[in-house]
C-alpha cells in the first residue's frame, strides 16, 4: 500500500495482541501509525507508533484524539478496526439443577467492545478520510459470526461488524472511502489463549484442514490485500484456514 508523506494509519485496538503487531507493521514500514486503546503496555511505543489512550465508545473523546494527533491538512489512508475481545457464554448454562441465562451486562459489555466501538472509530475515521480525499477502512470479524455454540454475544457482535461493513461500503464508495473486514479464524496470539482453552485450541488446529491456527503474518497480509486493491469494497475476507464451526 503506497502512502504519502501526509498520510497515516489508525489502529483501534492498538494496546492488544493484534492490534499492536499491526501498529508495530506499519509503523516498521516507515508509515506514520496512530494506536488507540482504552490501555497500553507500560513499555513505550515503537518509533512512529503515536499511542493514545482513549475511550472508543465516546464519539467526542475519539474526535479529539484525532484531531489533537493528526495535523488537519494530513489524510487518513487506512483505519485498521481492530478493537475487540473474545467472550465465551452460552444463551443458557446447565449449572447444578438450574438454566441460567446469559448475562445482560456481559452482553452490552461484548457488544460494546466488538461493535460498537468499531462503529464509532470508523464513521468519526470516516470524516476525516471524506475530507481529504478518502482512505481504506479494515473491521475485524470472526467466523463466529456464523453462529457458534456458547458464543452468543460475541457471535451476535461480529455478525453485526459484518453487516456494517457492508452497509459504510455501500455509502461511503461514492465518497472515496472503502470499507472491508476480515473474519478470523483462530490466530495464535496471546489473547485467543487466554480465551480458549489450550486443549479446544489443539482440536481447531487439527480440525482446520491446514492443521494450524492463523499466524499474524497472516492477518498482516489479508489486511495489506484488503488495503491495497482499489476494487474491494463490502468485501469479508475468511481468514479460518479453511476451518468450520
Amino acid at each position: 500500500m503506497a502512502l504519502t508523506d501526509d498520510q497515516w494509519v489508525v489502529v483501534s485496538g492498538a494496546g492488544g495482541a493484534l492490534g499492536s503487531a499491526l501498529a508495530l507493521h506499519f509503523a516498521s514500514q516507515g508509515r506514520r501509525v496512530l494506536g488507540l486503546d482504552r490501555t497500553f503496555d507500560a513499555a513505550a511505543p515503537a518509533p512512529g507508533i503515536t499511542a493514545r489512550t482513549v475511550d472508543l465508545l465516546i464519539e467526542e473523546d475519539v474526535r479529539q484524539a484525532l484531531a489533537d494527533t493528526i495535523p488537519g491538512n494530513d489524510g487518513i489512508a487506512l483505519l485498521i478496526n481492530a478493537v475487540g475481545l473474545i467472550w465465551n457464554e452460552p444463551v443458557l448454562a446447565l449449572r447444578g439443577a438450574k438454566f441460567v441465562t446469559h448475562s445482560l451486562e456481559s452482553w452490552r459489555s461484548v457488544t460494546d467492545a466488538n461493535l460498537t466501538a468499531p462503529f464509532v472509530v470508523a464513521s468519526q475515521v470516516a470524516a476525516r478520510m471524506v475530507r481529504r480525499g478518502g482512505g481504506s477502512i479494515v473491521n475485524f470479524s470472526s467466523i463466529a459470526s456464523e453462529g457458534n455454540a456458547g458464543q452468543a454475544a460475541y457471535g451476535a457482535a461480529k455478525a453485526g461488524i459484518e453487516g456494517l461493513t457492508r452497509t459504510m461500503a455501500k455509502e461511503l464508495g461514492p465518497l472515496g472511502v472503502r470499507v472491508n473486514a476480515v473474519a478470523l479464524g483462530f490466530i495464535d496470539v496471546a489473547t485467543t489463549r487466554t480465551a480458549v482453552a489450550d486443549e479446544r485450541l489443539q482440536a481447531h488446529a487439527q480440525n482446520t484442514p491446514l492443521g494450524r491456527l492463523g499466524r499474524v503474518e497472516d492477518v498482516i497480509g489479508a489486511v495489506e490485500f484488503l488495503a491495497a486493491n482499489t476494487f474491494a469494497n463490502g468485501t469479508i475476507v475468511k481468514l479460518d484456514g479453511g476451518l468450520r464451526l
